[in-house]
């Protein structure tokens, strides 16, 4: 009897499911507001010089608005980050910049100077900002008046508020004026400045307040909406002007942290925020982007789960947590149609297993979804991050829209992220509708059809590209001179593009390769059906410069078959621009007339790299000339202004 009891414990007990410990919901079909990056700004998170490169530390994350000190040196609040000149470094980014004027004094608590000596700045500096054409977003009148604005200069509402108020109005009537910029928020403060600007016409075009910690956030914003109801006044936008996990030692070491950022960001995107800035404690230096940057300038994770952020377009998509009002697991979502492709980050300060139960999944999306889980990791401010890690990926099938991911967050420091695409697959085709001629020229955007492993591998499999191929992961750009013309960008070792050709004539071809390379080994390598017909195809290093693309051209290894087939051009380096390669037939009894504007000064290597000297001639001529000048057979390369070739003595 005994044992018959426990078989059937056992039986029983293996039927048992066990439920997660926190569910986060998503609805993908609920927009809840454009794609715009709220939380993607900082507190002196620019300066003059820092971050150092902005192409690649800055423009990714698509920032909203930076806060900076109006001035900055000597006899003034901060000795570095000038508005104006961090302003400068960005205005080819999506960053804004507000005017924090209160740093216009020397001090902290500031120095206040008397009325004369502050109308005289700020209207220096409104000047300034009427002059610059720089993408300015407004100005902050005074930081964390409760504790910066002292007795003895006066009554702050009556005699800084409302003066400067009238100030900005009359020198820049449509600026936008920002406050309190309480350190805190404070119900009754807060009444009592909504009260008093509302009575005297002061009220500011949008409300700022610090935030430190997450939990707290949305019942201020319901208490700061009251206000506006009791004493009628519109509805402002609402900026956050610095935001971290705490204001105390044991929470600002955690300024930027992805665990900690997460339900920040979900919060300020769910409740209709405009703008919010990480803030800035106790680094060695500002320009660190609120702690995404390591003290060395490097990414750390943050910089990793803000870069997710930054990727997100098209519109933001409901997130229920399990409690708006508590710094545990949230989550933020986007949807973007055109690049066929969804996404979810989730974190916050609860460790454990996460059912993601994401519901509305777009029928263009197809029966199918395929939904790679990524984690963020974390250690502190000054630790480097390689980059995010994958976790799983895993094809699921859509019902009734719906499907449920399981997530184990495993430190209340990361942050994970669900990339989701469509998971049934796009069978191979020319993507012309025909098969490209050799010889001829082939553009290196034309690529096949068809899903990534079918015609194309791309390592990151979101498209950053500029209008075109969206449908795929590959990033194509426009080239800078020629708007209605493309280039594969940025591409990396081991990704590969396939092209269906049909090949005229059998014979051995000249290959040219129209390239931008960032480093000394990036190139590209041909094959056809699968065997190597050139060797590498580089350039020297274009020196970051992205627009200079150059020349080089080889000789196909073996005669290419006549028919149709499959040309796969393979990257070899990371980082390399491809704008097209074009197939000459080679005829080794050609002698024509020599165009005086084909003529070119080569110099000659061997395979060694040794030089042999200089060859007036053009590129046809080449060999002919290196075997009359004796050269022994076989490869060398010849440069010149124009090109890198490599030569054969046959």
């Amino acid at each position: 009897m005994k044992t018959r009891l426990f078989t059937l414990l056992a039986l029983a007990c293996s039927t048992l499911s066990y439920a997660a410990d926190f569910n986060l919901k998503v609805d993908l079909g609920d927009s809840i507001r454009p794609v715009t990056h709220v939380a993607s700004g900082s507190l002196y998170g620019l300066t003059e010089s820092l971050p150092a490169d902005i192409a690649a530390h800055v423009a990714p994350l698509k920032p909203n608005a930076f806060l900076n000190p109006a001035v900055s040196g000597s006899g003034r609040q901060q000795p570095i980050g000038d508005a104006f000149k961090a302003a400068e470094r960005i205005k080819n980014t999506t960053g804004k910049v507000h005017i924090r004027l209160a740093d216009i004094l020397p001090g902290w608590p500031y120095n206040w100077k008397g009325w004369s000596y502050w109308e005289q700045e700020v209207t220096t500096i409104v000047n300034k900002r009427k002059n610059s054409n720089l993408n300015f977003d407004g100005y902050e009148i005074w930081n964390e008046p409760y504790g910066t604005w002292k007795d003895a200069n006066g009554r702050y509402h009556e005699d800084l508020w409302k003066p400067t108020y009238d100030l900005l109005r009359r020198l820049d009537p449509g600026c936008r004026i920002i406050g309190p910029s309480f350190a805190f928020y404070s119900s009754s403060r807060m009444e009592a400045f909504v009260k008093f600007c509302s009575q005297n016409n002061c009220m500011p075009d949008v409300i700022s307040w610090h935030q430190w910690g997450s939990g707290g956030f949305v019942d201020a914003l319901n208490n700061y909406r009251s206000l506006e109801k009791k004493y009628n006044v519109s509805p402002r936008k609402i900026s956050i002007n610095e935001y971290c996990a705490g204001s105390d030692a044991a929470n600002q070491k955690y300024e930027g942290c992805p665990g900690y950022s997460v339900p920040f960001i979900a919060k300020f995107e769910r409740h209709g925020v405009e703008s919010a800035m990480i803030s800035w404690w106790f680094t060695n230096l500002p320009g660190r982007l609120g702690s995404l940057l390591t003290s060395q300038n490097e990414k750390g994770g943050g910089w990793h789960l803000y870069k997710w952020y930054g990727d997100m377009e098209g519109y933001m998509a409901s997130v229920t947590p399990p409690n708006d009002k508590s710094d545990g697991l949230d989550g933020f979502a986007a949807v973007n149609r055109q690049m066929r492709e969804a996404s979810v980050v989730l974190g916050g300060s609860s460790v454990g297993s996460v059912d993601v139960t994401i519901n509305g999944i777009p029928s263009w999306m197809g029966s199918e979804v395929e939904v790679t889980t990524e984690v963020v990791t974390w250690e502190n401010k000054d630790k480097a991050v390689a980059g995010p890690q994958t976790l799983a990926t895993k094809v699921y099938t859509v019902d009734n829209g719906k499907i449920v991911v399981p997530v184990n967050v495993t430190s209340k420091l990361y942050a994970y992220r669900l990339y989701i695409t469509p998971g049934e697959t796009t069978p191979k085709s020319p993507f012309l509708g025909h098969a490209l001629s050799i010889p001829g020229t082939i553009e290196a955007e034309n690529f096949d059809n068809g899903s990534d492993g079918i015609s194309y591998h791309d390592k990151d499999r979101q498209n950053r590209g500029e209008g075109y191929r969206l449908e795929t992961g590959v990033d194509v750009y426009a080239l800078k001179d020629k708007p209605d013309e493309y280039a594969v960008g940025y591409a990396q070792k081991e990704e590969w593009l396939e092209y269906t050709v049909n090949i005229e004539n059998e014979a051995y071809y000249d290959i040219s390769a129209i390239l931008s390379s960032g480093g000394e080994n990036s190139g590209i390598q041909l094959l056809l059906d699968g065997e190597t017909i050139t060797d590498m195809l580089q350039t020297t290093p274009n020196e970051n410069d992205w627009e200079s693309y150059l020349e080089t051209t080889t000789r196909s290894l073996i005669k290419l078959p006549k028919g149709e087939h499959i040309l796969r051009m393979n990257i070899v380096g990371d980082w390399i621009n491809i704008d097209k390669f074009i197939f000459t037939e080679y005829d080794p009894t050609y002698v024509g007339n020599i165009d005086a504007e084909d003529i070119q000064t080569f110099e000659t290597f061997d395979v060694n790299g040794e030089n042999y000297g200089k060859i007036v001639s053009n590129q046809h001529r080449l060999p002919y000339i290196l075997r009359e000048k004796g050269y022994a057979r076989g490869v060398y390369v010849a440069k010149s202004a124009k090109k890198v070739i490599k030569v054969i003595v046959e």
